[in-house]
């Protein structure tokens, strides 16, 4: 006898909605700061390609690359359906404990040294890549979270046919994934192996994974 597909609780509605997020941020969060910090294997560098060797070092570009911090709080603000808003933290947090495992048992790291800051940087700039490379460190290179976790959010958009935010999103996501490579945070590996994470699971959570409802339903929710 073939036992029937688990079926996820629906459990974020109204009142919910932001503690549900914290809760699912946080525990992501912890799982990539310990793995990032506290690597418990040597992480190894990855070989880099014509690609990696010639995107030039554009210290500015930061600006977009912590710009993540901000667009996820967008996205989850904006996101209506809460069918959707459930099955998007389904598929944001197991993203986030997949790739962690990842990082536990193959750990790679990129070569910062080659590509130190400029010291002729304005003061600000310089304290915001000091702040970066102390919090973010150089390795959880292989996939890269940065990009599967904002293409993952953009995707969400489709799930409510919001074509508009999809695109904006999209292209968002798009400037932060080049800039993991102008800030030399990330191999082109990464962004390719990020971006198909991102597929998957979105069609697993959005489109394959079956749920059930154990909160009614309380805001009928349109499309834009």
């Amino acid at each position: 006898m073939i036992a029937a597909p688990m079926r996820l609780p629906l459990f974020v509605n109204r009142e919910n909605k932001y503690l549900a997020g914290a809760i699912m941020y946080a525990i992501g969060y912890a799982c990539y700061y310990f793995t990032n910090h506290h690597p418990v294997f040597t992480p190894r560098e990855l070989p880099m390609n014509w690609i990696d060797l010639n995107t030039p070092f554009l210290p500015w570009s930061v600006l977009i690359y912590i710009s993540e911090y901000f667009y996820f709080a967008f996205v989850y603000i904006l996101l209506r359906d809460y069918d959707n808003i459930n099955k998007y933290l389904y598929s944001f947090f197991l993203l986030q404990v997949v790739s962690c495992g990842i990082f536990f048992v193959f750990p790679t790291i990129y070569p910062r040294e080659l590509f130190p800051v400029p010291t002729d940087l304005p003061q600000w700039l310089q304290a915001t890549w000091s702040w970066l490379r102390t919090q973010d460190a150089a390795t959880n290179c292989l996939p890269s979270l940065h990009v599967s976790s904002v293409y993952l959010s953009a995707f969400a958009f489709l799930s409510e046919n919001r074509r508009k935010m999809f695109w904006t999103f999209f292209i968002w996501s798009t400037a932060i994934a080049l800039s993991t490579l102008t800030t030399k945070q990330h191999y082109l590996a990464d962004i390719v192996s990020g971006l198909a994470f991102s597929v998957v699971f979105y069609t697993w959570f959005h489109t394959k994974q079956s749920y059930s409802r154990i909160v009614p339903l309380e805001v009928e929710v349109r499309s834009s």
